[in-house]
C-alpha cells in the first residue's frame, strides 16, 4: 500500500512540477525582448493576467518612377535624336533619378571592338551620346557608368546618338546600348 500511495504521490509532484514548469515557461516568454525594429513595441499586462502588445511602425514611402525607351534608334548622318518617358516620379527625397550607360554592346560584337561602337563586319563607327537636360544644357559621354542626364519629374527626356564621320564602308551598322536608371541621394548628386 505504502508503495501505491508512494506512486500517487510521485505523479502528483510530477503533474505539479509540470504545471510549474508551464508557468515558467509562460512567464519567460512575457519577460523576452519588446521591441522590434523599425518602429516600436509597447506591452502591457493588467491585473487580471490579460496582455495586449500596441505596435507602432513608423512608414517609408519608397521612391518610384516608370520608364519608356524606343525600342531601336535609326541613326542618321549628324546623329539621330530619341526620346524616353518618364511617368510616376515620386518620392525622391531631394534626389534625383540618374542616366547611364551600363553597355555598348550587342552579342556577336567582336571583343576588340570598342564601347561606343556601330558594328559591321571588321569595322566599326565610334559615337558619343548627348543627353539634354530640362534647363536646356547638355552633357556628352563616351565612357561607360557615366551620368548622361538626371532628372526629378515626370516628362519626356532627349538624347542623341552622334556616330563619328568617319565611315569606313557603306552598309548597315548596328548595336545596342544598355541604360540604367539609378536613384541618388542630393549629397551625391551634388559632386
Amino acid at each position: 500500500m505504502t508503495k501505491n500511495g508512494g506512486n500517487n504521490h510521485e505523479k502528483t509532484l510530477a503533474f505539479c512540477l509540470a504545471a510549474m514548469m508551464a508557468v515558467g515557461m509562460t512567464t519567460s516568454a512575457f519577460a523576452a525582448e519588446r521591441s522590434i525594429t523599425p518602429g516600436n513595441v509597447i506591452f502591457d499586462q493588467d491585473t487580471d493576467g490579460a496582455a495586449s502588445v500596441k505596435l507602432e511602425y513608423n512608414a517609408v514611402t519608397e521612391p518610384t518612377y516608370t520608364i519608356t525607351i524606343p525600342q531601336g534608334v535609326q541613326l542618321e548622318k549628324g546623329g539621330s535624336t530619341s526620346t524616353f518617358k518618364a511617368e510616376g516620379v515620386s518620392n525622391l527625397d531631394g534626389g534625383k533619378v540618374v542616366l547611364s550607360i551600363t553597355s555598348t554592346r550587342k552579342p556577336g560584337m567582336p571583343e576588340d571592338c570598342p564601347d561606343f561602337a556601330l558594328y559591321r563586319g571588321h569595322n566599326y563607327i565610334p559615337y558619343k551620346v548627348q543627353g539634354f537636360y530640362k534647363d536646356g544644357s547638355s552633357r556628352v559621354i563616351s565612357k561607360l557608368n557615366t551620368e548622361l542626364m538626371s532628372f526629378d519629374e515626370d516628362g519626356e527626356y532627349r538624347y542623341k546618338v552622334i556616330p563619328s564621320k568617319v565611315v569606313p564602308e557603306s552598309g548597315t551598322y548596328w548595336g545596342n546600348i544598355t541604360f540604367q536608371f539609378d536613384i541618388v541621394e542630393a549629397e551625391e548628386s551634388d559632386k
